[in-house]
Parts: C-alpha cells; structure tokens; sequence
C-alpha cells in the first residue's frame, strides 16, 4: 500500500515596508526571503567650542520579514535577541503572527554557531505571500553618556563681541566609536557625509544682525588626508564634506575606532544681542547634519536563524516480503516541489500502527526516526530535489498502516533561501533619522579679556623665555584685571634677583607692584602653590577699547600686516616692520621705543595715540618682541591706560624638567586676592610660537562699575613718552 501526503513548508520572507515604517533599504541581491534590520539613531548633541553635551538618544529598529519570491511561504519561525522591547507594526490579514516558544524539533535542530534557541525570543508568522510583508519595531533609549558615533567642534575664538563682524575658525572631529573596546560585539566601519547649515539671514531672533550674508561661510578647511573633500553652497551658507566634495556626494569610509577631522572651516559674521535680550549669552552657530550608514545594527538586537517552508512533497512507501509475509519495509521520500527555495531536511519519521490513526496502537520495532542540523539539503539549488529514508524493516503478522512525516526549513542562502540584512544609517534631517549637532557660540556684550602665553627657547641649553599678552577684545573697557603663571617644578627664573629680568610694558599699567623701587622684577604678588615651584600674579589698571599688538619678530627683515582697534571700534591694518632694536616703521613712518604718536584718520571719533611700549633688544640677533599699545583714558583716576599689557621674562630648565609644564596661564577680571580662581592647565604643545588662550567674559555692568573705583595703593610710574604725530 503507498500513500501519498502532500505538506506545505515553511519558508521565511522580507517584507516591504507599510507606511507605518521608513522605506526598506534593500540588499543586493535580495534573498527569496530576506530579513531586514534597519536601525536609525535620533540624538541632539550641542557644542560651544569648549566640549560637547550629550542628553539622552535612542535607536529606533525595524525588522522587516519579506517574500519576493514568486511563491508563498509558511510557517515562519523568527528568532530575535533584542535590545529593547519589540512589537508587531504591520502585517497581511491573512497572516496570524504570535510571539510563542518554538516546537521541540526547531529547539532540537538549532544550529550552534547561532547559541541556543533559547536564548532569542520567537515570533511565528502563519504565511507570507509573494511581494508581502511583516513589520516588527522596537525602540532602545540611552539616557546617559553620548552617542557611540563622537562629534565635537573646537573653535577660534572661543566667543566673540557683539555688533563687531568676527571671522570664526572650527575645527570638525568625527570619531567612530562603534568598536569592541567600547563594549560592542563587532568593529563597525561607517559611511559618513556631514552637511552644515548656517542660520538664514534676516531670521528673527536668532542672535545675529539681520542682513545679506549673515552669518556667511568664508573658507571650506581642509578635511584629512584621505577623507574626503569639502566646499561650500553658491550663497556660503551651506557646507558639505563629503568623499568628492559635493552635495549629496559620495560616502568617506571611516574605519571604526578612527577620527577623521575638518581644519579651519571659517564662519564670518556680525552678531546682535539686541534679538536675544541684550545681555551675554550663546547663539546659534548653524547646526552639523551627519549621514552615515553600516552593515552592522547599532543595538544589541541580533536575528537568528530562521525557520520556514515552502512547497513540497512527501511520500510514505511500505513493502511486503515476498520470501517471509510478515517482514515489512517501510520508506520515506521526500520532493522539493518549490522552484525557488533549496531546503534543509532536519527531521524524518518513520512508523506503523495496527489501527487506522497515526497515534494507535504502535507495531513494535516499526518506529524510525532521526534528527540532524541539517540530514540533507534538497532543491532547486542543488543535485538533487528528493530525499530518500529507508528502507527500514520491522516484522507483523498483519498489514499494518504506515505514516511518515519529515520537518525541513529553507536554507540560508541568497539565491534559493532566506538571509537577513543589516544596515543603520540616517538618510535625511527629522523624523526617525535625526543626528544633530547644533553649535552654539558665546557672544559677549562687554568686555573681552584674552590672556596669551607664549614660550620661546632662550640663548642658553635649557633657558626658555615666556611672553604674556593680556589684552581687551570688547566693546568696553574692563574693570581691574589680574592674570597669573606659575612657573613648574625643575624650573627657576634667571637670574633669581630679577626674576628672570621680569619687566612688564607699559609699566604705568602694574596697578600694585610688589617692589616699585627696583624695575625689574614688576609683579604684584608673588605665590607658592603646591605642585609648583612658584607663582606669580599682576595686577593691571583698566583696560581701554582701543587696541594695539604684541607680536615676535624673527628679525629686521620681517614685515606684518598687523590689525589695530581704534577707540570708534573700527579697525586698521599696519604694515610693520623692526628697524634696529629700538625703533620700528609703521606704513613707512619710524617710531623709537618709547614714543607715542597719534593714528590721525581724520575723524576725531577714531583717531587714537599708540605708545611703542617695547622694542626688545635682541630682535636682529633671534628675535624679539614689540609691543604697541593703545591709549586710553580711565576717568575715575584721572589717567592714561593702555591695550594691551605684556610681561617677559625667562626661566632655566635643570634635572628632569618638563616643558609642557610650563604652558599654565590665568585671568581674571575683578580686583580679587583669589589667586587660583581660574588657574587652567594645558599639555601636549610644542617648542616655537605655541599658545595657549583663556577668554573670560563679563557682561554685568555693575561689575566694571563696582572694580572701577577700588584703587591699589602700590607705586604708579610712567614710561617715558614723547608725541610726534603721524596720520596712519
């Protein structure tokens, strides 16, 4: 007797996106039945300059189980390890999908390169047609730390002045944290393209002066080698870096654990407090767009291995003896009837019984079966579309009823099974897909100390000679200013009597000086903090508006194009270059050390004296320094103050001395005691023309009021000064 039965397989599928999920990013080539993974990250990260914010993100997945064959597939057994928790989105209805354990013989046949079958949580989808889909979603919130993909912005200068039009430099930093080392299971490499985006002009309320090109791109920088290109919209309000510089442009690979950089991007504009409230505070910057993709999902939810059928056969064959009567055979064949799908056999059941069910009484000894991952694999893919079992002999005195049953699942394989796909990536701005970078710049409405520190290679082995400027770059004149340095463990001034000639330009400026009988040394307190072998503190009147410079000179050969403030804030460019160690030629008019002379533009509201406060000796043997400061006037003392300050002076290196120890510097201005107050560190610089700046801005006018009117009674002297005038 032979009986044929015909079963229906299983075979799992992908499935098209529904309008409730983002549109499926498709494999190539696709698999009969494909599982797609796409995981989108939403995060809002700010930067100022100075570090970035990180609030809370998340990752939004789908998983998409689709057929795009032309057959149907049933009995689909989806094993998901996820990250948080999933629900079903969309399905056919005519699909029943359920969240259940498994059948025993799914549990029994689980392949182990994939773990265990229980370590996923199943869902199983009844059918699937061809072009149908089932749509699964979930949801991963991270509420502390910041996103695995690290984006910062370092800026120059770290705030600007109100009303005053300001050339900003930013340096771009991506890196690629999606690595082992920070507790992922694989290294991802991502494709990445950055597109920036400055506030539109004449928006309301956004901090910045209304009119054409404001806030406006002035340079496209200069990406790293191998990274890609950069270059800005036709109206410089947009950037894009990108592999080939254009917009939307190719992917820039970046391996995982690396950084890729963009240098000296430039933004160039003129802010307006008057939007926000008037007062000091940050403004929007523009915002960085970042695109990226990889084949790996960001979330720790993982897909196993799939369970499903398709079209097939079965047929259950039994044999009488022809020499002994009561010795049977029984056999199981197996047909892949599908045209598409190759299928794994993982289970086949051989069995008589005496009655008419396939669960009476048993004949003994006719019960075969066995169980493997995979027995064999059959299917249009392969030698072979059958599969034989038997066959297998049991003896009975009767006929008996002979069964057969046989389980498989579709094979893993692109061309005649099912795959699954992974891909994150943020497409486009908003929605699911939201990786944001919104730059915020602070903008001072007052006043804006800058101290500079700069550490040059003196004229013996282990000398080294410190310059700091201090200066005003605001809108108004300060109240008192103290700055700070310290000077290292292993280091000493030199020579100890005078500090290492200390001397401070323009001297009338050392508000409190710590011994007015002897110049050098001038400072005005004189400190031991731990950790450091000394420290030193000056105290400086006001500083003006105006403003002159302090730069290095190589030597007398050296000419600069060098910009000054006049006391209207409007600006002029100098030529200036050293003429002997005591004089300097400014747009081709000398001026000795010493001297003051008028910038006469001819508008009384801008013309401003300029004191040649130093012109160092040894500028035509190595280099040296000039200082030309503007003048002001400070009311309350009926005096003469200047913009900017300098101190000079040298130290010796001895025994294991460390010169990256030196690059401390302070500012701040109130009258204070309060040495420490912002005392900032800095490694990792080089020898030369390194520096190392602290901004500090004030914006309350009650506290250049109330500094204004504290006096220190230390000595007041005077440089000496003549007036020559000169139209700059």
């Amino acid at each position: 007797m032979r009986q044929r039965l015909l079963l229906s397989l299983l075979m799992l599928s992908v499935l098209v996106l529904s309008s409730a999920a983002p549109m499926t990013v498709m494999a190539s080539p696709d698999a009969p039945l494909s599982v797609y993974q796409n995981e989108y990250i939403n995060a809002t990260i700010e930067v100022d300059g100075q570090g970035s914010r990180c609030d809370s993100w998340n990752v939004t997945g789908f998983l998409i189980v689709k057929d795009t064959s032309s057959e149907p597939v049933y009995d689909i057994w989806l094993p998901v390890k996820p990250a948080g928790r999933i629900s079903l989105s969309s399905s056919p209805a005519y699909a029943t999908v359920t969240q259940e354990d498994p059948p025993s013989w799914v549990s029994g046949t689980y392949p182990s390169a994939y773990g265990s079958a229980s370590d996923y949580e199943w869902w199983h989808i009844t059918e699937l047609h061809p072009g149908d889909s089932v749509v699964f979603n979930y949801e991963v919130t991270t509420t502390t730390g910041c996103p695995p993909l690290i984006i910062n912005e370092t800026y120059s200068p770290q705030k600007i002045v109100d009303g005053q039009s300001s050339t900003v430099s930013v340096n771009l930093t991506i890196t690629n944290g999606f690595t082992t080392a920070n507790g992922y299971d694989y290294d991802a490499d991502l494709q990445i393209k950055v597109r920036k985006i400055l506030p539109a002009d004449n928006t309301a309320g956004d901090g910045w002066k209304d009119q054409a090109g404001n806030p406006a791109f002035s340079d496209a920088g200069t990406p790293d080698t191998g990274y890609g290109s950069s270059s800005l919209s036709t109206d410089n309000k947009e950037l894009y870096w990108t592999g080939d510089g254009n917009w939307p442009g190719t992917y820039i690979t970046l391996t995982a654990g690396s950084t890729m950089n963009l240098k000296n991007f430039q933004v160039t504009g003129t802010p307006d407090l008057g939007e926000v409230g008037g007062t000091t505070q940050k403004i929007e910057m523009g915002r960085v767009y970042v695109y990226f993709k990889t084949d790996k999902p960001v979330t720790d939810t993982r897909v196993g291995y799939v369970y499903a059928i398709g079209k097939a056969s079965l047929e259950a064959k039994k044999e009488q003896d022809t020499t002994n009567p009561s010795t049977w055979y029984e056999t199981l064949v197996v047909y892949d009837t599908s045209g598409v799908f190759d299928y794994e056999i993982v289970n086949t059941t051989v069995w008589a019984t005496q009655g008419n069910t396939p669960d009476s009484t048993l004949v003994t000894g006719s019960k075969y079966s066995q169980q493997g991952s995979p027995l064999a694999t059959i299917g249009p893919g392969e030698t072979s579309t059958s599969y034989t079992y038997g066959p297998n002999s049991f003896t009975y005195n009767l006929v008996p009823k002979i069964w057969a049953l046989f389980r498989a699942r579709i094979q893993r394989d692109e061309t005649h099974g099912w795959m699954n796909y992974t891909n994150t990536t943020v497409f486009e701005q908003g929605g699911l897909t939201n990786y944001t970078v919104i730059e915020k710049i602070w903008v001072v409405k007052g006043y804006l100390v800058k101290a500079r520190k700069e550490v040059r290679p003196g004229a013996t082995s282990g000398e080294f000679c410190i310059g700091i400027t201090l200066e005003n770059l605001g809108e108004w004149m300060t109240p008192y200013v103290e700055f700070y340095d310290l000077v290292p463990t292993n280091f000493a001034p030199n020579p100890a009597s005078t500090e290492g000639n200390m001397k401070f330009y323009p001297l009338s400026m050392l508000a409190q000086d710590a011994d007015p009988t002897n110049s050098p040394p001038d400072y005005s307190l004189k400190t031991t903090p731990t950790g450091y072998s000394g420290g030193y503190v000056w105290k400086s009147y006001p500083l003006p508006v105006q403003q002159g410079f302090a730069e290095w000179f190589p030597d007398t050969s050296t000419s600069k194009t060098i910009t000054v403030k006049m006391k209207d804030g409007s600006t002029r460019d100098w030529t200036v270059q050293v003429v002997d160690a005591s004089t300097i030629s400014i747009n081709g008019t000398n001026y000795a050390e010493g001297s003051e002379f008028l910038a006469d533009s001819g508008n009384d509201a801008a013309d401003t004296y300029f004191l040649v406060a130093l012109v160092q000796d040894t500028v035509g043997s190595g280099g040296g320094y000039v200082v030309v400061s503007a003048k002001g006037h400070y009311s309350n003392l009926d005096m003469d103050v200047y913009n900017p300050v300098f101190v000079h002076y040298c130290v010796s290196g001895s025994g294991d001395y460390k010169l990256n120890d030196v690059f401390v510097v302070g500012v701040d201005p109130r009258n204070t005691l309060d040495v420490n107050s912002v005392l900032m560190p800095f490694a990792s610089v080089s020898m030369g023309a390194t520096s190392f700046e602290l901004w500090l801005a004030v914006a309350a006018i009650t506290m250049v009021a109330a500094g204004i009117y504290v006096e220190f009674r230390g000595r007041r002297r005077k440089g000496v000064v003549t007036s020559p005038l000169a139209r700059t």
